[in-house]
């Protein structure tokens, strides 16, 4: 019985560990992923420079994709994670009504 518990012990410790290591890889992906795309937002700020409608366009994606790079460095993972938390909570039959059209065309996009 002694023996059982010490194994249910090590495994639940194991299990721990492992879950964050698991948040912390997520941790580090987020904010290399928001380097990466700040850095992105940069070039292309840059590289689209222009006058007229296009330079507008290219500003205002350069702003976005440099505004998601800051939200993910900032927030990380578990920022993302809360944020989608609530907005399931907030809006539940559109998720719902989301995740089945998402699963209908994935299921259309593969072939048996």
């Amino acid at each position: 019985m002694e023996r059982d518990t010490r194994i249910v012990e090590e495994t639940g410790s194991k299990i721990k560990q492992a879950a964050g290591e698991a948040v912390d890889s997520a941790q580090r992906f987020a904010e290399n992923a928001g380097e990466a795309l700040g850095s992105t937002g940069e070039r292309l700020s840059q590289s689209l420079r222009g006058s007229g409608k296009i330079g507008e366009a290219a500003e205002a994606v350069s702003r976005g994709v440099k505004h998601t790079a800051e939200y993910l460095q900032e927030e990380g993972m578990r920022g993302i994670v809360e944020d989608l938390e609530v907005l399931i909570r907030r809006y539940p039959l559109q998720t719902l009504a989301l995740g089945v059209g998402c699963g209908y065309l994935l299921s259309r996009l593969r072939s048996d």
